[in-house]
């Protein structure tokens, strides 16, 4: 099903109703990189060390959490293990502002 084009909104505050959706990744200990990629625009929602360009955001994480916002949907999640420990978990929220 195809979703109208986004519209940001310059005047929201923290950029929240502009870029409405979350997507999370959790480490759980082993190290691991990763690449979202999005059909809107996307931005890092804490102060992590992940590279973010306009439609896309990639990094590296081990343990804790980097956290993203972004308009539009999904495109692509990808997830590259280092370790045979578990593998960092991917949480996506739609309209979560």
């Amino acid at each position: 099903m195809a979703r109208d084009a986004a519209t940001l909104n310059g005047n929201a505050p923290n950029g929240h109703a502009a870029l409405p959706n979350r997507v999370t990744i959790v480490g759980h200990g082993g190290p691991a990189s990763f690449e979202i990629t999005v059909d809107g625009t996307i931005e890092a929602d804490d102060d992590g060390t992940a590279v973010v360009s306009e439609h896309a955001a990639e990094g590296a994480i081990e343990t804790g959490v980097a956290r993203f916002r972004f308009s539009g949907d999904l495109a692509n999640a990808h997830v590259l293990d280092r370790t045979e420990q578990q593998s960092p978990t991917i949480h996506v929220e739609y309209g979560s502002s």
